[in-house]
């Protein structure tokens, strides 16, 4: 029984030593494992800021797509009114070419006229060249008829004066 005893004794003092090494080793890794809490509950907080800023990004690119959308139709729209004055500014080009090309149709029958009037101009102004030459023969001859008539006046003067 000595052996027992001793036996016991020898249990009793390792059971001892065991549970003084639990019992460190239960604080260390209650301590380590109240510094991962620390750490998760940081990590846990800082998760859930990452998490709040993703869903105010979120946000933030739905209301950016939603202007993007937004100025994409505006776009559609203005390139769909840009087409529509094109197309109406085309037609009043049209219209506005037609009109020219009409007023230089009329230039031109103008123009013709002009150039027939001046030809009846120049025309006129040879007969008149000729017939200014005449006038200054015929004005010629007058005075010299003139002349002969106030002579023989004179000489009836004369001869019924004597």
């Amino acid at each position: 029984m000595e052996i027992e005893k001793i036996l016991e004794k020898f249990k009793e003092a390792i059971v001892g030593e065991v549970k003084a090494e639990l019992k460190e080793f239960k604080a260390t890794v209650t301590g380590q494992l109240e510094g991962y809490k620390v750490a998760l509950e940081a990590m846990n907080g800082r998760i859930t800021n990452v998490e709040a800023e993703i869903r105010e990004l979120r946000r933030a690119i739905e209301y950016t797509n939603k202007r993007i959308d937004d100025t994409n139709m505006r776009i559609d729209e203005t390139n769909k009114k840009i087409d529509e004055l094109r197309i109406e500014l085309k037609n009043e080009i049209m219209k506005n070419t037609e009109r020219i090309d009409e007023t230089n149709k009329r230039i031109d029958e103008t123009n013709k006229r002009i150039d027939e009037t001046n030809k009846r101009i120049d025309q006129l102004y040879l007969e008149l060249s000729d017939i200014r030459g005449d006038l200054r023969e015929a004005l010629s001859r007058k005075e010299i008829i003139d002349d002969v008539l106030i002579r023989v006046q004179r000489l009836e003067d004369k001869v019924l004066a004597a």
